[in-house]
């Protein structure tokens, strides 16, 4: 009998070929060897499927699936019910992984005896940068009140877990959202390798860049609930509050902004782990406040202290400072300058 893989990759492929190569090579490089690669080709009409089984020629490893269309959630639990490995490896068919994450992402779920784990990310192409996300089982479940915690193609999870919740077919663009929501609602524990170990590929054809209004609005219905079902009981009363001005778009009154910051204090308070990245998240609200000037200063120096920024992002405080001395109108005029 054939032994069963330690891990199975899961690469949904629609229309793929432009980068596809890439991926598959990152894949086969693993300095883990024990793993099995179910890619599906979802209806592709360029060369994707051509690509897929060429490379299958050369690495057995994979398993190529081809049909017709039906979406990136039916295709993520397609390959998911086929799965033998014990662990699930998400990856997109357009990012590169590091040759040691699944190691080292095995043994950060080893170490912590974790369900799931993510790792930091590097954008490349049409943005540039990383996303340090937060690593610890109760930041990332605090995280979630705001936003996904995770790169969705960084991160692996047990098998069993995501065979027994499968992504939900209503969160359209927003599947991986919805799923870690429900998996800590249902106490699975999360932890993320505090490392860069898969390149983003940013490009405008990606669902997110073309389909951005139907991701907030799925998102912002995914907020809701687990923030009615996870903020601590003293907060429960302004959850609905809390959601409205929570959704990343939504431009912040002066007033707005002081009763975020006094629910984050409060959050801080009544769930600690929440406090390692509340830092960040209000930095990012502060960016979304209206109406910047010197009378600011007080209250970010007042939060600093209480909630400390981390260093990967001091230097968007940095930036917000700015504005605060220079005033909206010409801090917007600045940064159209700096476009030109």
């Amino acid at each position: 009998m054939t032994p069963l893989p330690k891990v199975s990759f899961v690469l949904p492929c629609y229309n793929s070929a432009a980068y596809l190569q890439a991926t598959l090579d990152s894949i086969s490089q693993q300095s883990f060897k024990d793993f099995e690669c179910i890619a599906v080709d979802d209806g592709s009409n360029d060369h994707t499927l051509a690509i897929l089984q060429q490379h299958a020629k050369q690495d057995p490893r994979f398993a190529i699936i081809t049909r017709e269309n039906r979406g990136l959630i039916a295709t993520l639990n397609e390959a998911i019910a086929l799965a033998k490995g014990e662990w699930i490896a998400r990856m997109d068919a357009d990012d590169i992984c590091h040759p040691q994450r699944i190691e080292k992402q095995l043994q950060r779920l080893q170490a912590t005896g974790s369900d799931v784990c993510g790792s930091w990310i590097r954008f490349f192409g049409d943005k540039s940068g990383e996303w340090m996300t937060p690593s610890t089982d109760g930041a990332i479940k605090a995280m979630l009140l705001f936003n996904s915690a995770f790169a969705h193609p960084s991160v692996i999870a047990r098998t069993t877990l995501l065979k027994m919740y499968p992504y939900p077919p209503h969160a359209v663009h927003a599947e991986d959202y919805a799923l870690w929501c429900l998996l800590a609602e249902v106490g699975a524990h999360f932890t993320a390798v505090p490392e860069v170990l898969l390149d983003y590929r940013c490009h405008t054809g990606q669902i997110t860049q073309s389909k951005k209004d139907q991701l907030r609005s799925t998102a912002q219905g995914i907020r809701s609930k687990y923030a009615a079902r996870t903020l601590p009981a003293a907060l429960q009363k302004n959850a609905a509050h809390f959601v409205e001005l929570a959704e990343p778009a939504r431009v912040l009154s002066r007033t707005e902004f002081d009763w975020m910051c006094n629910f984050y204090l409060t959050l801080a308070a009544a769930w600690p782990a929440s406090r390692d990245i509340l830092g960040e998240v209000w930095v990012d609200t502060l960016q979304r406040t209206s109406g910047s000037n010197l009378l600011l200063l007080a209250k970010i120096h007042s939060l600093s202290k209480a909630l400390p920024v981390p260093a990967s992002e001091r230097p968007k405080l940095k930036r917000q400072l700015i504005r605060c001395f220079v005033g909206d109108t010409l801090w917007q005029w600045l940064k159209r300058v700096k476009k030109s």
